[in-house]
């Protein structure tokens, strides 16, 4: 499945999930991308919550919200590169072109979320959009690309012309928008929180990306690039999430990557929708 729509709504505020792409990772990812159990541990966890090993999956499930005359995007998925490239499709079964988007809000700067930024010939897929991610991110990935450890200098020059707005990891957005300090995957990760009508919507990027990590928060991929802030921030997100009784998005998490955070003892359960 390589596009997909997904509506919904937080208190009367019009949300999409649309899906750049998803692929199959099955036991032989798995373990290669989370050393800290292993494979029957991998295989219970599974099968406690229905699902199969040989069947585990990673989605990128981009959140759209129409509000306050905004049409903001949130992350912008791989592109086609080689993964993803769904979203352009995905906003077509909304109704929706790439024109339209007035705002991109980036999570983090990993390459599954900002090489969709970009059409093959370096121009903005996103023509009209202003930009906008945390001030630890920036510095972080600008730092990358001057050590020449990912080649992202197009879209950063891309992102200066078009106008890209650097905020604190707490910052509001719009009214009822917000953004949460999600460290530790990235050192300038966020998410989202989305308040109307006592309806709320968290929205947790890559502080968790495989649906075992609810009840084994304390197993991280091998890319998260701080296991010891990393590990905390997924318990305290997961806490919030719970007790908020809030909508929570997952980008990494089965299409459309939507469900609640309950307690389950120590650790947490997930109801999907």
């Amino acid at each position: 499945m390589d596009a997909a729509y997904y509506p919904f709504s937080v208190g009367g505020i019009a949300c999409a999930v649309l899906l750049d792409g998803a692929s199959l990772l099955g036991k032989e990812g798995i373990l290669r991308r989370y050393p800290d159990a292993t494979e029957a541990e991998f295989r219970q966890a599974f099968a406690e919550i229905g699902r199969s090993l040989d069947d585990a999956d990673s989605a990128f499930n981009l959140l759209l919200i129409e509000h306050d005359g905004e049409r903001i995007l949130v992350d912008a998925g791989e592109g086609g590169k080689p993964k993803g490239g769904g979203v352009i499709e995905s906003l077509r079964l909304a109704g929706l072109s790439p024109d339209g988007i007035t705002q991109v809000i980036l999570t983090h700067t990993h390459r599954d979320h900002v090489l969709g930024l970009l059409t093959h010939d370096d121009q903005p897929v996103f023509p009209n959009a202003r930009y906008l991610l945390s001030r630890t991110e920036m510095a972080y990935w600008r730092g990358r690309v001057q050590q020449g450890i990912v080649d992202d200098s197009a879209i950063l020059a891309m992102l200066d012309a078009q106008g890209v707005r650097l905020i604190e990891m707490d910052a509001p957005i719009l009214p009822g928008l917000t953004t949460i300090p999600l460290p530790g995957h990235t050192p300038g990760q966020i998410g989202l929180r989305l308040e109307a009508q006592g309806e709320t919507l968290l929205h947790l990027a890559d502080a968790l990306h495989q649906p075992f990590q609810f009840a084994h928060p304390e197993w991280s991929p091998t890319f998260d690039l701080d296991t010891s802030v990393s590990v905390p921030t997924r318990r305290e997100a997961l806490a919030r999430a719970a007790d908020d009784h809030a909508v929570t998005l997952c980008y990494h998490l089965t299409f459309p990557g939507l469900g609640r955070v309950k307690r389950a003892g120590t650790a947490f359960a997930w109801d999907k929708l």
